[in-house]
């Protein structure tokens, strides 16, 4: 049994875990810093390795893992698929709110239910300690899905140095949904307390604060147990058409709006016989539209700038520079000013209709000019939906920030670019009340700032079909299984090969 020292620092540069991660004995202290320890400095280091080498070589502690399928009882009638569960450290991550899927195979999941190529990644990874696939109902002997009423249940090791439970399993009847456990927007739930003991069963009680159903964002939402592309669909797999957006909770949007692109029309070229990096933006209102609840805009802020500024994070709360005006009130006053002591900013205008700064309204169109360059390369646009407590139309990019790289494209890749990055977002400052229909908001309210606050965060405001909570569909639950042993191996630093733990 080997054990590791904390990150070793060398001035200002400190090595992260996953820099340190690489196959080694004890951890190496540099020569000349082994040269300067006093004795207080060695016994600092003594103590220090007693206790790490007590901690890693805690013994694992085994916990009995339970998924419900309870979506006979809410009505909702789906299955939930076969899956995978790990216990891993810090390093890996299924996913991240707000980033692209990792692309481990978590897509094969939530699109087909399909377990076996995110299996067969996580084997090569050493940043995992146990590895689960459940596959069989409690009481039966076949693997299969599981449909309301049946539970999966197995067990599961882990240790202080691996203390994390991540899973993923397909809710049925749906383009690309996972049931998966997270903290804070990072997969995985933590079985340790902060001193490495393992959890009681009264504080395991907490699981169900950290599942949800999540959307891998890989392929474009139908209505759930309707569509063609869905895996009960007699298509085949992997065949729906696939979508830009990022992983993110799987809203329950009692009220959405209907689709970006039947409400709003963005176009953005290069200007005709102008300097390089001068564009011509054209925002067309088409809430006028049958169907589609009208909607005038507010004055529309247009930022240029370099790739470190964004007014928002795509699953972070409001970072309280403005964006918060904006969406609620459309007033970008607060918003402009803190962007503009940005290093990265180049410039922006606010602009409304006929150049003024009035709405534009349904039917109605406004072009303007905005100038970018090479260090400066991306345009940011925001403008309020005034029939909405604090939804804004945005350019999202593929990082979860605002920002289109424009510069030095040709029409037709800013028109793609423009098609799979302009988005309804919500600044998730102000509870939503049905579109068009709320005292709150921005078209309707006494004075700015009236609401009742949103506990969420700036999220995408997208369509989904037919909301679902996580609770409607299966229950999670975790109790520790004290007297069951696992054997767990020690996996090899190129995942090929092991030796006993």
């Amino acid at each position: 049994m080997h054990c590791g020292l904390p990150p070793v620092t060398q001035g200002a540069v400190i090595f992260s875990p996953r820099e340190l991660d690489k196959p080694r004995g004890i951890a190496m202290i540099p020569i000349a810093t082994i040269g300067n320890l006093t004795r207080a400095g060695w016994a600092v280091c003594v103590v220090w390795l007693l206790g790490a080498c007590s901690l890693q070589s805690a013994p694992p502690t085994t916990f009995k893992v339970t998924i419900a399928n309870v979506s006979d009882l809410s009505g909702e009638d789906t299955v939930i698929s076969t899956g995978v569960a790990i216990t891993h450290n810090a390093n890996l991550r299924l996913f991240e709110a707000g980033l692209p899927d990792k692309e481990m195979g978590l897509e094969g999941i939530a699109e087909d239910g399909h377990k076996w190529p995110l299996n067969a990644y996580l084997k090569r990874r050493r940043e995992v300690f146990d590895q689960v696939i459940f596959d069989t109902a409690a009481g039966f002997d076949r693997p299969a899905n599981i449909t309301g009423g049946k539970r999966y249940e197995f067990f599961i090791a882990a240790s202080p140095r691996y203390p994390y439970l991540s899973l993923a399993t397909m809710v049925g009847f749906t383009n690309d949904l996972n049931l998966m456990l997270d903290t804070d927007g990072l997969s995985g739930y933590s079985l340790y307390r902060p001193d490495g003991t393992p959890k009681s069963d009264a504080e395991l009680n907490d699981i169900m604060n950290h599942w949800d159903v999540w959307d891998v964002g890989t392929e474009i939402n139908e209505p759930i147990r309707v569509g063609p592309h869905q895996p009960d669909a007699p298509t085949g797999i992997d065949v729906g058409p696939p979508d830009t957006g990022l992983v993110q909770l799987y809203e329950d949007v009692r009220h959405p709006i209907d689709d970006v692109h039947e409400a709003i029309e963005v176009k953005v070229v290069n200007k005709p016989n102008a300097p390089d990096g001068t564009f011509q933006v054209t925002v067309v209102n088409r809430t006028d539209r049958p169907g589609l609840v009208p909607s005038a805009l507010s004055p529309i802020l247009a930022v240029t700038h370099g790739p470190g500024l964004s007014a928002f994070e795509q699953g972070q709360p409001d970072r309280g520079m403005g964006l918060e005006q904006l969406a609620e009130d459309g007033d970008p006053t607060r918003l402009v000013g803190n962007v503009q002591k940005h290093p990265e900013y180049y410039n922006h205008l606010v602009t409304g209709a006929n150049g003024s700064a009035g709405a534009i309204l349904p039917g109605t169109s406004h072009t303007f000019e905005i100038v970018v360059d090479r260090d400066h390369p991306l345009l940011s646009m925001m403008t309020m939906y005034l029939e909405s407590n604090d939804v804004f139309v945005t350019f999202l990019n593929r990082y979860g920030e605002c920002g289109l790289e424009i510069y030095g494209k040709s029409d037709a890749e800013i028109a793609e670019l423009v098609r799979r990055s302009v988005v309804f977002m919500e600044s998730g400052t102000e509870a939503n009340e049905e579109i068009g229909d709320g005292s709150y908001q921005g078209a309707s309210q006494n004075e700015p700032g009236e609401g009742d606050p949103d506990s969420g965060t700036t999220r995408r405001y997208r369509k989904p079909s037919d909301p679902i909570t996580p609770s409607d569909i299966a229950t999670i639950s975790i109790v520790r299984a004290d007297g069951v042993k696992r054997r767990v191996r020690l996996r090899a630093p190129d995942g090929q090969g092991s030796r006993g733990r």
